[in-house]
């Protein structure tokens, strides 16, 4: 069943009075009378029917002032002399009743806002008689709701998940609300020019027939994956309360030792978390083992009892990393938040998720570290920008990863918000394979259905599987592209036992998988393909071409910089070619470039290239 709906009351002694919010008025008021906001002698009125949350939320904020919601005193209501009397003709309760009704009303009317207005007063003695729960009970509730922002079913379903016994559990959430460990407000904030959701902050809500309350609702479309939010529904927002200092004494385990650049940077990294900067951004070079540099970082605050989160916007890359965690830190309590996991309502020191499952926690790690900032789902998502801030604590700090900084990094970085921490060589030590820009006569009728190659093209290909030895990942701006390039390359390349050496694959392919394995297992040279291989593949010997490279509406710097990302990863091959081909040469091939030959000056610089480096 779900939770009850809130009331708002007015609650009142001789001399002040408040108006408040809540599904159970009676747990309210006697919370008042313990902490003395109200003396003995009050009344308590219910001053309309059961509401549903978002229309409840609006009308309290709309008829109350802050004053009036921590407590008023009657003021120029008072009777001459100041005493105050319930017998006396001029009642001042009765005035403060009446005109809050009457506001309600207004309110009511002028919004064409459905609900039924009362003025029920509620027995001293049901107040009294009111209990509070257990200690122990809303201790344990809050203990796994924290850090958290859920809506009531999910409490539950947490609750029965860890096995936990809860009398009743409207009221522990209530209480907690009263002793301020929480908040309830509407997942969807009503407002007389707008409509939000509180989940996600999103505006895309729409106008729906709700089964539930039984009339018109709105919910949101941009978070509707991770549950409803509706109007008529709440929301709870758990922040998590400051750890205590516990000493522990984790040591990641590493199967290899970090490079002299890996190490400078972990201990960068770990030198952050006491500074005062609020986030930093470490900008790193494509197969940099970036991620292994954040495992001390990771160690020091768990050693401090505090909470970490790893997000990244790829599901897979989730899964993978939820792994590595695991057999670095086997003592640590670990879980993989994605949609699908089984994990979601375990308890655990060190959470890696998908950026979408962040929109679950609220103000609970004291670290987030963000992964490929600059993928998608994540890039471009002011929605998912927005919920990693309120995932972290007040004091706590981010770590954002990247090798693609955009201009916000770069203006934040101006502005002094972010500390600039730079992995500008890989593992191996070898430079980044700088891109050559080419210009070459590329022809493409979209209408007809035809491409034509330069020369130019078949050259840098023959050299690369010819002259390298090597596969080549070529890069195209559309699927329809793929197919014709496809097309017209294996007219000018052999089979080899009965397989063409040119292979294409694109999102809406269903045998991309297929595809991927098979050039990974290097059953074909050449693999033709949208951005969809830009990241996540690993190939030991390949080479880069990127066709159409000009197309800057597709192939921003951010997206060629990736793709040349493919070239010179591993030891076997670590120099590797790139080329960027367009019919002319873009502001943003030579700024994936120049942003390239930076970080390999960086490193050189810096003394972490090897020296056959010129």
């Amino acid at each position: 069943m779900e939770q009850q709906r809130p009331i708002i009351y007015l609650l009142a002694d001789q001399t002040k009075y408040l108006l408040g919010l809540s599904t159970l008025p009676e747990l309210d008021a006697k919370y008042y009378l313990q902490q003395g906001v109200i003396d003995q002698d009050c009344k308590l009125f219910l001053l309309t029917e059961e509401l549903d949350w978002g229309v409840a939320e609006y009308l309290y904020q709309k008829i109350t002032t802050s004053q009036e919601r921590s407590g008023a005193n009657f003021d120029g209501r008072l009777v001459a002399g100041g005493l105050f009397n319930f017998f006396l003709d001029f009642d001042p309760l009765a005035k403060v009743v009446e005109d809050k009704r009457a506001e309600i009303v207004e309110v009511l009317r002028k919004f064409k806002l459905v609900t039924k207005v009362t003025k029920e007063e509620v027995a001293h003695q049901e107040i009294l008689a009111t209990s509070f729960p257990r200690a122990v009970e809303f201790e344990q509730v809050y203990q796994l709701v924290a850090g958290q922002k859920l809506y009531y079913s999910e409490i539950r379903q947490l609750i029965r998940g860890n096995k936990l016994v809860v009398s009743n559990l409207s009221k522990v959430l209530l209480y907690l609300k009263l002793i301020g460990r929480l908040e309830i407000v509407p997942a969807i904030k009503y407002r007389a020019s707008s409509i939000t959701c509180q989940r996600c902050g999103s505006t895309e809500v729409v106008e729906i027939e709700c089964g539930y309350c039984e009339g018109v609702d709105y919910h949101c479309q941009d978070c509707l994956m991770m549950g409803e939010a509706r109007l008529c529904r709440s929301l709870y927002l758990i922040p998590a309360v400051k750890n205590e200092s516990i000493l522990k004494f984790i040591e990641p385990e590493l199967e290899f030792e970090l490079t002299a650049l890996q190490q400078d940077v972990s201990d960068q990294l770990v030198q952050f978390t006491y500074q005062d900067y609020q986030q930093a951004l470490v900008w790193a070079v494509c197969g940099a083992g970036k991620t292994e540099v954040t495992f001390a970082v990771i160690a020091e605050l768990l050693n401090q009892g505090r909470q970490v989160l790893f997000a990244i916007p790829r599901r897979d890359v989730v899964v993978e990393l939820a792994e590595r965690l695991r057999e670095a830190f086997p003592e640590v309590s670990i879980k993989a938040l994605y949609g699908g996991s089984d994990e979601r309502y375990q308890q655990a020191e060190l959470v890696i998720a998908t950026t979408h499952q962040v929109l679950r926690y609220y103000q609970a790690f004291d670290l987030i570290i963000l992964d490929e900032m600059d993928a998608f789902p994540y890039q471009g998502s002011e929605i998912l920008k927005r919920v990693l801030q309120e995932a972290r604590k007040d004091e706590g700090q981010v770590i954002y990863m990247t090798a693609t900084p955009g201009p916000e990094e770069f203006a934040e970085l101006e502005e002094g918000k972010s500390k600039l921490i730079k992995l500008s060589a890989r593992y191996h030590g070898y430079p980044l394979p700088e891109p050559e820009l080419l210009r070459a006569e590329l022809e493409y009728d979209q209408d007809q259905g035809t491409v034509e190659l330069a020369q130019l093209v078949l050259d840098k290909l023959w050299l690369s599987v010819e002259g390298d030895g090597a596969q080549v990942f070529l890069f195209v701006p559309s699927r329809d592209l793929v197919e014709l390039v496809v097309q017209y390359l294996r007219d000018q390349f052999p089979e080899v036992n009965g397989v063409s050496w040119v292979q294409g694959s694109h999102s809406q392919d269903q045998s991309r998988e297929e595809k991927r394995e098979g050039f990974l297992a290097g059953d074909y040279p050449i693999l033709v393909s949208t951005t969809i291989m830009e990241r996540g593949v690993t190939v030991e010997k390949a080479n880069v071409l990127v066709l159409f490279a000009d197309w800057d509406y597709i192939f921003n710097h951010q997206t060629l910089i990736q793709m040349a990302g493919r070239s010179g990863r591993s030891l076997t091959y670590p120099e590797g070619r790139v080329w960027f081909i367009g019919n002319k040469i873009s502001d943003e091939m030579e700024l994936a470039r120049d942003m390239i030959c930076e970080l390999n000056q960086d490193a050189r610089g810096k003394g972490y290239l090897n020296s056959v480096d010129g």
